[in-house]
């Protein structure tokens, strides 16, 4: 008897138990921006929130290191035709800013026409505004937020600088942004021999810029910094986050969501939203709901720059080679390329070496103080919809909605996507006309 008590016993401690939660509490499966903005949202609302991340900690991947800019000033998809046709030349070239692998192309076949639908001028130019709008309203929500809670994440109020290389591709920028963006108050356009006024680095490459164009509404800022500020503000206002935590399953009846299986328990609820990136749309294919986004993975490397000389004091994008450098305190970071490579975690020596070659050809002089092998390396994949524009709000099973899909502007749009989630949950109206980006214009 007692040999088979105990193994019964040591049965059921491996069977998920079922756990009742208050009906009312929602559950969010993924702890990085998306995620923990949308929790702290919904706690300021009066809702029980439970988020679930399968990492040991919050905002260890896509969120973690990422190039920390906020710039409405980007907010365009990446389906221009210059886009399209550098996607295209780098078909199988480790060494291009965006690499498309070959075993890819079959999985991305029927995103890939989607994508290439939603890249007309019209659609572009449209989609464009959508995400300037929704940038703007979020960046409003995380200086109130920092605001309010007094609040430091290594950012700054300086802007982002655009600079080029040859006078018909600036031209070509300007006359984009007054096209879509109409206003052009916050854009100061920097001819070449001001760019050294404005950030002394440049003076090495002086001679190979034809200006440059100032963005002095964007920011930066740690985006990890944030997530844990936020986290610490949840827990503080009695929400849960538990780590270490798989999702199996989601349980649906009759079309609506009753709870979810864990590697833990089985969660009774009925509002459950998917916030965790690209592999939001793994959970949703398992209740038939098809999310049109793709991982696209994107690289940074991070350096100390306590007591050196010539570090820049702006964070800046150099359009030709689409490489950002971002200036943190006693950090610099650069960032850059994109690879269609699915959910591959290796990184290729190549792929690296890139982005050493981008720093050293915009900042000389500082890449000739920094050791090489003290670079810190990092990857993520970020969440690529289709047409450019995130999933927000409901789906067609009833108590399940998803925020998900912002790419490569992650932090841009984190606030303002969860208020607009909060608001669907909610059953209220929003500040922005958030038509655009809701979940159900495909699921």
């Amino acid at each position: 008897r007692t040999c088979f008590g105990s193994r019964w016993s040591q049965v059921q401690i491996l069977l998920p138990r079922p756990v009742i939660l208050n009906k009312k509490q929602i559950v969010i499966i993924g702890g990085g921006l998306q995620g923990l903005a949308t929790a702290n949202a919904l706690i300021e609302r009066g809702e029980e929130i439970l988020l679930l991340e399968r990492e040991s900690d919050v905002a260890t991947s896509t969120s973690f290191a990422n190039a920390g800019m906020m710039t409405p000033s980007q907010s365009s998809p990446w389906n221009s035709p210059s886009d399209i046709a550098q996607i295209l030349a780098g078909i199988g070239k480790v060494d291009s800013p965006m690499l498309l692998k070959l075993n890819q192309i079959p999985s991305l076949f029927f995103w890939g026409l989607k994508f290439l639908r939603n890249s007309t001028p019209k659609r572009f130019n449209e989609i464009s505004r959508n995400l300037f709008e929704l940038a703007n309203y979020s960046k409003e929500l995380t200086i109130q937020f920092r605001k309010k809670n007094n609040a430091t994440y290594d950012e700054s109020e300086k802007g982002t600088l655009k600079i080029y290389r040859n006078p018909e591709s600036m031209q070509k920028s300007i006359n984009q942004h007054e096209k879509i963006f109409s206003n052009l108050d916050a854009v100061k356009i920097i001819k070449n021999k001001d760019l050294v006024d404005l950030e002394p680095q440049l003076k090495d490459i002086q001679s190979e810029l034809s200006g440059g164009l100032l963005f002095s509404n964007d920011e930066v800022g740690d985006a990890y910094k944030f997530c844990k500020i936020l986290e610490e503000k949840i827990r503080k206002n009695g929400g849960r986050i538990l780590t270490n935590t798989k999702i199996n399953k989601i349980l649906i009846n009759k079309g609506h969501v009753k709870g979810i299986v864990t590697d833990r328990a089985i969660l009774e609820t009925e509002r459950l939203i998917i916030c965790s990136g690209s592999w939001s749309r793994e959970l949703l294919k398992q209740v038939g709901l098809n999310l049109p986004v793709r991982p696209v993975k994107g690289y940074s490397l991070t350096f100390d720059t306590t007591g050196l000389n010539n570090v820049p004091n702006i964070s800046l994008v150099d359009e030709s080679i689409h490489t950002a450098v971002t200036s943190f305190q006693n950090r610099i970071r650069v960032a850059g390329t994109a690879e269609f490579a699915g959910y591959d975690d290796s990184i290729h020596p190549k792929r690296i070496d890139y982005l050493y070659r981008m720093l050293e050809s915009i900042y000389p002089s500082l890449y000739g103080q920094l050791e090489e092998n003290e670079g810190k390396v990092w990857h993520g994949f970020r969440p690529m919809s289709a047409d450019g524009l995130p999933f927000i709000g409901g789906t067609k099973i009833e108590g399940l909605f998803v925020n998900c899909g912002q790419g490569h502007l992650g932090w841009t749009l984190a606030m303002g996507s969860a208020s607009l989630l909060a608001d669907q949950v909610q059953y209220k109206d929003s500040k922005i006309d958030i038509s655009p980006y809701l979940a159900s214009r495909s699921m």
